[in-house]
């Protein structure tokens, strides 16, 4: 029961700041959403301009097979700028002081070169680099040139199977080589495409516990530094409570920050999959499975734990805010780092082995694994990477605790 009265004591300064603690919470479920709505719709509030222009005006033919024209091919490009969202201009209607996003050209001579059997048609894209609507309207323009190019291209194989007396196939000849992708897992076995699709998830998962580590690390820190500068630790230390309680309390009543983050942010990832489901008709859900949503909440849960046990021997031993506020972003900075790498790199494939190992000892890196392997099935990975974490906070733990030193927490300057 030693535990019990430091639990009590840290558990009531906590719920004084209830505002802290409720936005907390709130910050993931309002956040998520926010950002599932700002991918749909935010781009919708800037409407980029394209000057759409025909200065070929002409028509032409492939022998009988297909007949094209300059004004065509314009109103393909006008009509997918129009359904991406783009206000379209032509060149009768064009202001000369608008600055557009996008300048999209049919040039003289274009049909002739593009029925032509030696030359090549080119259309001239103006793009203003200083747009951030530039490069979307780029695509949707070289798909529709793509698109027009391969009607071209299949008219005249098929055109020249008809000169030379030939069956000709326009897939034979325009793609000879195909590619046929088969997806499989970690075991070599054959898996599906939405199990491809939830691997890539849990990488941004695992990315996204970048943002779960700092608010633990600031309720750590005024734990320990508020309460020296209060004068309440002297009386604090003069109680029966022994150091190893007064320690694993205050880490574990600081942790339930991290968990409360960590239920709101699979709450909030719950929404953020909602809305491209409901705007889209897309069941994203299928790829969202329980365990890795309960595996998710336990690794941010672990993170926050892992980083107060790291934090906090080095709080014990800071004499202000300051200081300890600065080996609070030290910690916050190992932790991005991690889970950065762990959006473009297989950690536990990295080599040389040092490397792993040195990676291995940051508990972190666990917290990542447990996230990769759960949707791959690896449960005894998954164990592994969980107990391997544990052990590790453990440690530190024990370290907090050899490094406790009374005389210096009183008497270290604040």
């Amino acid at each position: 029961m030693s535990l019990y009265p430091v639990l009590w004591k840290e558990l009531k300064d906590m719920l004084r700041d209830v505002r802290t603690l409720a936005a907390i919470a709130l910050m993931p479920l309002i956040m998520m959403p926010l950002l599932g709505i700002s991918s749909i719709y935010a781009q919708q509030l800037q409407p980029g301009v394209v000057v759409v222009v025909d200065d070929d005006k002409a028509c032409g033919s492939i022998g009988n097979i297909l007949n094209i024209s300059s004004s065509e091919l314009k109103t393909q490009i006008i009509d997918a700028l129009r359904n991406g969202g783009y206000l379209v201009i032509t060149h009768e209607e064009r202001n000369n002081k608008l600055v557009p996003d996008l300048k999209v050209v049919i040039p003289r001579s274009f049909i002739a070169n593009l029925t032509s059997f030696n030359r090549t048609a080119v259309v001239r894209i103006v793009k203003n680099v200083a747009s951030s609507k530039a490069d979307q309207a780029v695509n949707i323009v070289n798909s529709v040139l793509a698109q027009y190019s391969r009607k071209v291209s299949e008219a005249k194989v098929e055109y020249l199977g008809e000169l030379s007396s030939i069956k000709l196939r326009p897939d034979s000849v325009l793609n000879p080589i195909l590619t046929a992708t088969v997806f499989v897992g970690p075991q070599g076995g054959q898996v599906s495409y939405a199990e491809s699709i939830r691997i890539a998830i849990a990488r941004l998962l695992a990315f996204s516990l970048i943002f779960v580590t700092t608010p633990s690390t600031a309720y750590i820190t005024d734990s320990v530094i508020g309460e020296k500068e209060r004068k309440t630790f002297e009386s604090l230390l003069a109680t029966p409570v022994p150091r190893w309680a007064l320690i694993i309390g205050k880490i574990l009543s600081t942790s339930l920050v991290g968990l409360i983050t960590g239920l709101a942010d699979a709450a909030g990832l719950i929404l953020f999959f909602t809305l491209p489901s409901m705007t889209y008709g897309i069941n994203m859900f299928g790829y969202i499975t329980p365990s890795l949503i309960a595996t998710h909440a336990l690794a941010v849960y672990l993170s926050v734990l892992a980083s107060l046990a790291i934090i906090l021997p080095l709080v014990i031993r800071s004499g202000s805010y300051r200081v300890a506020q600065t080996f609070s972003l030290i910690v916050i900075g190992l932790a991005s780092l991690v889970f950065f790498m762990a959006l473009y790199v297989d950690l536990d494939k990295i080599t040389p082995a040092i490397v792993r190992y040195i990676l291995y000892a940051i508990p972190y890196t666990h917290a990542v694994g447990m996230i990769e392997h759960i949707v791959t099935n690896e449960f005894s990975l998954v164990t592994t990477h969980l107990i391997a974490m544990l052990v590790i906070i453990g440690v530190l733990l024990w370290l907090s605790l050899k490094l406790f030193n009374e005389e210096k927490i009183i008497y270290s300057k604040t």
